[in-house]
C-alpha cells in the first residue's frame, strides 16, 4: 500500500502553506533583528538578544549600576507581544567580562494581569 498525496492540487496547496510558513517565520526573524537593533542603539545597552522567549539585555558595564530597570522594563515591555519574549533578563555586564560568569541584576516580566 502506498502511503501519500493523491493529488496534485493536494501537493500543491502543502507546498503553498509551507511557503507562506517559511515567509512568515523568515520575516518575524527579520523584525526581532530590526527591535534588537534598535535596543541596541541605545546607549545603555552594549548587547541584547532574544531566547527562550526571554529578552536578554547587557547594559554597559560603566553605567549598568545607575540604570532605572523597572523604567526600562516598563518601555520594553510595550512590544513583548510583537517580538515573543515574556521577560526581561539584565545581566550584569561587568561581571561577564570580569569573570566570565553570568548573573542576572534584575528582570521584569511583561504578562499583563487580567
Amino acid at each position: 500500500m502506498k502511503v501519500g498525496f493523491r493529488s496534485r492540487g493536494a501537493r500543491r496547496l502543502l507546498c503553498v502553506a509551507l511557503s507562506l510558513f517559511a515567509m512568515a517565520a523568515f520575516a518575524e526573524t527579520k523584525a526581532q533583528k530590526a527591535f534588537l537593533e534598535r535596543v541596541k542603539s541605545v546607549s545603555t545597552i552594549d548587547d541584547a538578544h532574544i531566547s527562550d522567549n526571554a529578552l536578554v539585555i547587557w547594559p554597559s558595564p560603566d553605567l549598568q549600576s545607575g540604570l532605572d530597570y523597572e523604567a526600562m522594563g516598563v518601555k520594553l515591555c510595550q512590544e513583548y507581544t510583537v517580538y515573543k519574549y515574556l521577560v526581561i533578563w539584565f545581566m550584569d555586564s561587568s561581571k561577564y567580562r570580569r569573570d566570565k560568569e553570568m548573573v542576572m541584576l534584575q528582570s521584569y516580566v511583561c504578562l499583563e494581569e487580567e
